[in-house]
């Protein structure tokens, strides 16, 4: 009997279709990009010149500094979203020679693998990918489709505690894969396989990545241009959580059986909807828009599953990156003043020891390595459609872990081996990377914009001169443009949840970045594929306090507002609106973390 799980009843769900490309909303939003950045160095020329608050330095000085590193961040997504160019599609390949030069050898059909990487979820999870694995179709009935499971949990029946996954590989009668380590973590696990497997492309798949049929038909024609190294397809996360009546959630919740107090509840309530995407799984965005838009500057990234890679491309980089590594020890066995005999001996001994490695030992070994192969002059194509579907986090935890190891991969890629100064890389190569990676320093300034009300409504001190006319005419039409700006860069797509998870997510990357500052190592956590109702209150606390001083601070000086004593009643009622809105973005990841779908109540 097949195994029930939660996402079951979510197997009809369809994906999205991708938002066609039109020249004229480019153009509209190009206009507007520049409009905006235009605004905005007017404003902040402005507010560093004429509108710090000479008593409040130590007020004025953070605040307006946050208002420029954010600004930033939207001169850079302008840059990354100046226009798309979706790759040219194309038939699938059928010969070695399409997309190779064989130069004289014999001409032969493509070989193409398919990795499911495994680590100790639920086996029957990933059965389930293993058979519509199985269901890909190709039109050449010649070329060799392989199957692995690529066990990274050594489940091959040895240890009786854990589920048998080679037993099911055997009943699927695909491949299976294990090694005896854990070195390199996935990064790892893939360079396992492709020491024992010989195709000329590969698809990596999550353990819950299940393609849909036509996948290899939509994305290997690609690569007959001789230059792409791998192509990443839109993860779709079909399980994300559904709307739900308000009024449904609090007689569920308080198990109010009343049919009066229910009907009155509902007539209250019931047109309200909440909880859709309760944890801002949602990636439309990112992956509709923003890493469709990095074709165009040839920089859209590998996000590992449900990408297809040329074996070439991943091979040469490990032999290119071995050679430099045998090359620096040489070097510094020369600095030594070592004999040549010496040098030759230890040489050979690193060559012997040394490993080709095709993706980076990394805890984000995706974007690392794809910023490696982008630096060797190998392009990427981020395919627009759906081509798979994967399950999300399903509770704030594991959420947090996933989204604190994407943030902390990146500010070490920053620290190590930042693509500013990376060789090889375009200007506008250098620029996407950098936005990915300077988002992750948002805390700078979010943790100040959360904190500048609170400060206010205790010290009754004022950021700026006056929240007056000249003010508002400055910052109006510049936050006007830039959310014009916005809507159009993102095709129509809502950002209502992103924009609260990237407000409401300045702890955990806070704690990110301090944890990489710090030299610690960073950890490759795998993501929790089931439910789990832990309440995650240790990681709202911080949200707590700041909602919890944000509504003292309003409660102190409405009591000043209605005794007469406010000094500044206008500056009260701006930052009473401030603080709504933070309010409003923080409130998201609480109910996150105390969220339970209908069903647990009943």
């Amino acid at each position: 009997m097949q195994k029930q799980f939660y996402f079951d009843r979510f197997e009809s769900r369809r994906p999205y279709s991708s938002i066609p490309d039109n020249k004229y909303r480019t153009l509209l939003f190009q206009f507007a990009g520049i409009i905006t950045i235009a605004l905005g160095f007017a404003y902040l020329n402005w507010r560093w010149r004429f509108s710090l608050n000479p008593d409040a330095l130590w007020f004025s000085i953070p605040l307006v500094t946050a208002e420029s590193l954010s600004f930033i961040s939207t001169i850079m997504i302008v840059i990354t979203f100046w226009s798309n160019k979706d790759a040219e599609k194309a038939p699938p390949v059928h010969y070695l020679s399409e997309i190779e030069d064989i130069e004289d050898a014999p001409d032969r059909p493509v070989k193409i693998d398919i990795f499911i990487a495994s680590y100790n979820e639920d086996v029957e999870l990933v059965r389930l990918s293993i058979r519509d694995a199985k269901k890909m179709a190709y039109p050449f009935s010649d070329v060799k489709i392989k199957i692995y499971v690529l066990d990274d949990g050594r489940r091959d029946g040895r240890d009786l505690s854990k589920e048998n996954m080679k037993k099911v590989a055997e009943e699927e009668q695909v491949n299976y894969l294990i090694r005896e380590h854990n070195q390199g973590y996935k990064a790892g696990n893939l360079k396992n396989a492709l020491e024992h497997t010989d195709g000329d492309l590969f698809v990596i798949l999550d353990a819950d990545t299940r393609a849909f049929p036509e996948f290899l038909i939509h994305t290997t024609g690609y690569f007959k241009k001789r230059t792409v190294a791998w192509v990443q397809t839109p993860q779709w996360f079909y399980d994300t959580s559904e709307p739900e009546k308000l009024s449904s959630v609090i007689t569920s919740k308080f198990k109010i059986v009343n049919k009066k107090i229910n009907g009155i509840i509902d007539l209250v309530f019931g047109k309200i909807k909440v909880n859709e995407d309760i944890f801002g799984n949602e990636p439309r965005l990112f992956y509709d828009v923003i890493l469709r838009r990095r074709n165009f500057h040839n920089a859209a990234f590998c996000c590992g599953a449900g990408s297809i890679h040329r074996r070439e491309a991943v091979m040469s980089l490990a032999v290119k990156s071995f050679a430099e590594e045998i090359k620096k020890k040489e070097l510094e066995l020369v600095k030594k003043n070592k004999s040549n005999p010496e040098i030759a001996n230890q040489k050979n001994s690193i060559l012997l020891d040394q490993e080709l490695i095709p993706f980076m030992f990394h805890a984000s070994e995706d974007i690392y390595t794809s910023m490696m192969l982008h630096s060797d002059k190998w392009e990427s194509i981020h395919h627009p459609d759906v081509e798979c579907k994967m399950l999300s986090t399903q509770d704030l935890d594991s959420w947090i872990k996933q989204h604190q190891r994407y943030a902390e991969g990146s500010l070490d890629i920053a620290f190590k081996d930042n693509p500013v100064f990376k060789k090889g890389l375009t200007w506008g190569q250098k620029i996407a990377y950098t936005s990915t990676i300077w988002s992750y320093f948002a805390p700078l300034w979010i943790l100040i914009f959360l904190l500048c009300p609170i400060v206010f409504f205790f010290s009754l001190t004022l950021p700026v001169k006056a929240y007056s006319f000249d003010f508002f005419k400055h910052f109006l039409p510049f936050q006007i443009m830039n959310t014009i700006t916005i809507t159009l860069g993102c095709w129509g797509i809502a950002t209502k949840r992103g924009d609260q998870y990237y407000i409401s997510s300045f702890w955990y990357m806070l704690m990110a970045l301090l944890s990489v500052l710090s030299g610690k190592k960073v950890k490759f956590n795998v993501t929790q594929k089931d439910k789990n109702y832990s309440n995650s209150i240790r990681h709202v606390l911080p949200h707590m306090a700041l909602i919890g001083l944000s509504l003292i601070g309003i409660t102190y000086n409405t009591m000043l507002l209605i005794s007469g004593h406010h000094p500044l009643a206008s500056g009260f009622v701006a930052n009473a609106f401030w603080t709504i809105f933070n309010i409003t973005a923080l409130s998201i990841m609480i109910r996150a973390a105390y969220w339970k779908p209908m069903e647990a109540f009943n």
